[in-house]
């Protein structure tokens, strides 16, 4: 038994220190797992621009109703947060948030087609131009030329495309309701609104519903991502169920503008 010396027997107390040593380590390992940080579920950041009796700083306009009742049914955190009309943009292009309400068709032309994506509609817009009541309608800037009209600050981004080629001069104001009060002193001689944002001011204006001078969609506009494609596919499934059962109509009131579904293919592929 010459080599017997280098057998070393397991003791009891052997034993007991491997299993303090393996248990040590579990608990140690655990601790680390249970301090580390936890990660925070995706939050969805929307910028909200003013417009008129839509959206609202409050969060109660037509449209944060809409997308509030369609997020009821999914498991997402939204944030909010309002801004001026042009600033809001000017965040979103600048990525300080995920989405926002509106300008779709601007987004694509300033940041490309493929760098937006859009929801089902949250609504229809018209811009028109807007007379004092007691007066005819007007329905062509031809019949302006040389003239002044009133438009709200931001609008542009809709308006350069339709006033391009026309001799008019426009005064661009803080909010439709300003317009109005202008339009009833005289300051101009017109002014040009979206409905339904002006809806509220309809009893003091006449206009012919007939000739827009612009008609579109106001959609959730975001990044084109995969978190915010998978994102805009469950939400725009909830929007459309809830225009389809007339929930659309009972949230915007008088402010509801019918439409028919316009989705183009690219939002039938978020659908489908």
């Amino acid at each position: 038994m010459k080599n017997s010396h280098f057998f070393v027997p397991w003791t009891d107390e052997r034993l007991m220190k491997r299993f303090l040593y393996y248990a040590f380590r579990v608990l140690l390992f655990g601790a680390i797992i249970l301090s580390a940080p936890a990660v925070a579920d995706p939050v969805v950041r929307i910028a909200v621009p003013d417009i008129t009796s839509l959206l609202t700083e409050n969060r109660d306009g037509v449209y944060q109703k809409i997308l509030h009742r369609a997020l009821e049914n999914l498991d997402v955190t939204v944030t909010e947060q309002f801004f001026p009309y042009k600033r809001a943009m000017m965040v979103f292009e600048q990525h300080g948030a995920d989405c926002i309400y509106s300008f779709t068709e601007v987004l694509e032309r300033r940041l490309g087609e493929d760098a937006v994506i859009a929801s089902f509609p949250l609504g229809k817009f018209s811009y028109y131009l807007f007379t004092p009541q007691d007066e005819d309608p007007i329905s062509s800037l031809s019949q302006l030329e040389g003239e002044t009209v009133g438009a709200v600050i931001g609008h542009e981004t809709y308006l350069d495309g339709v006033l391009e080629g026309h001799d008019v001069n426009v005064i661009w104001s803080k909010s439709d309701a300003q317009n109005v009060a202008m339009l009833e002193h005289q300051r101009f001689g017109a002014m040009i609104a979206a409905v339904p944002d002006v809806r509220p001011f309809m009893d003091e204006l006449s206009y012919d519903s007939k000739t827009p001078l612009l008609e579109s969609y106001d959609r959730l506009t975001c990044h084109n991502n995969e978190a915010n494609r998978q994102f805009l596919s469950n939400l725009s499934a909830q929007m459309k169920g809830l225009k389809e059962a007339g929930i659309y109509k009972q949230l915007a009131g008088q402010l509801y503008v019918e439409f028919e579904d316009p989705a183009p293919a690219a939002e039938h592929s978020l659908l489908n």
